[in-house]
């Protein structure tokens, strides 16, 4: 601007000066004449476009171009830009609070009121109204949370960004009981087993469980240590718990039972045989008049039904089987035996 005004004052001092000059004192040849006005309104017409009045100085405008660019200047110095303003808005801060799975989350907040008013404040999900949270195994991840407060007119809001980190643990086993059973019975079995964090979980059992199903026999009586394994890939679990399977007699068997006849004079004979499971040892007992060795010799007078008893013992249980015996009659001629003279 001082430029401006310092140009200005030199053209005009120096039109003046060219005015005030006697020129009828001092006479210029024609040609010096012709030269020098030449010279001077070339210099004119330089100043001139140098302060930009171009044709505004012949028609007297001279200050319009300068007036329009004071205002233009002042218009960029003075003015905001607003659009740039709300173009780009402050980024809002987001507080960060990390805990691991299974903690709390307990924020304490302090909130100041210039004018001393009461301040409410409020929590979005998943904190309660008092800003806390029990976090579980398997809430790992980001929350983004809402913390309103307000003094009944103005309502500010802050966000924080709660992080709960992951922290993985074994799979639990529920509580085993001790199992009996006795042979012959069918033991079905499946462990329950959670994961806190929600994992897959590999779970195995040791024999004779580990297909799930047992079916016991005369030989499976005992006692069995079960072992239940859980995984799920990265920590382990296990459980131990005591199956007893209670022996259980099985009972002896008498073969080759049946009914006998015969005639009287024929032999009895009685082919029995015995068997055991448990690999006892049996005892077999025949009743009269077969007795113990199966074998009986009838004779002409022993014709009738009988009815034979077998018992089988194997020192634990007794097994009873009957036998009809039928000795059937056989009428003999008389035979002499012996002749003698009576004296008498």
């Amino acid at each position: 601007m001082k430029k401006v005004m310092v140009s200005l004052a030199v053209v005009v001092i120096f039109i003046f000066l060219v005015g005030c000059i006697d020129y009828k004192t001092y006479q210029v040849p024609k040609e010096e004449e012709k030269s020098d006005d030449s010279s001077l309104l070339a210099e004119i017409a330089q100043i001139e476009e140098e302060l930009g009045l171009g044709e505004d100085a012949k028609t007297g405008n001279k200050n319009t171009n300068l007036e329009v660019k004071e205002k233009e200047l002042e218009n960029e110095v003075v003015l905001p830009d607003l659009e740039a303003e709300e173009a780009q808005p402050a980024e809002e801060s987001v507080q960060e609070v990390v805990v691991d799975e299974n903690k709390w989350v307990k924020l304490k907040v302090k909130v100041t009121d210039p004018d001393n008013d009461v301040i409410n404040y409020t929590f979005s999900p998943p904190l309660n109204e008092k800003g806390e949270w029990k976090t579980n195994y398997g809430d790992a991840g980001e929350y983004l949370v809402t913390l309103k407060a307000t003094d009944g007119v103005h309502i500010v809001e802050k966000k924080i960004k709660v992080v709960v980190n992951r922290v993985n643990v074994a799979p639990v086993i529920q509580a085993l009981k001790d199992l009996f059973v006795k042979e012959g019975q069918t033991v079905k079995f499946e462990p329950k087993v959670t994961d806190p964090n929600k994992d897959a979980v590999t779970v195995k059992v040791s024999e004779p469980l580990n297909g799930g199903v047992f079916v016991t026999n005369h030989e499976s009586a005992g006692e069995y240590k079960i072992k239940v394994l859980a995984s799920d890939g990265e920590l382990e679990s296990e459980s131990f718990f005591k199956l007893v399977v209670e022996d259980v007699n099985v009972l002896p068997e008498i073969k080759n039972l049946k009914d006998v006849k015969v005639k009287e004079g024929e032999t009895v004979t009685l082919n029995l045989q015995t068997s055991d499971l448990d690999d006892d040892t049996v005892i077999l007992k025949i009743s009269d008049p077969v007795g113990d060795d199966g074998v009986w010799e009838t004779t002409y007078v022993d014709h009738g039904e009988y009815l034979i008893t077998v018992t089988a013992d194997d020192g634990k249980d007794t097994v009873t089987k009957k036998i009809k015996l039928v000795v059937e009659d056989v009428n003999m001629p008389p035979k002499f035996e012996e002749i003698s003279l009576d004296l008498n």
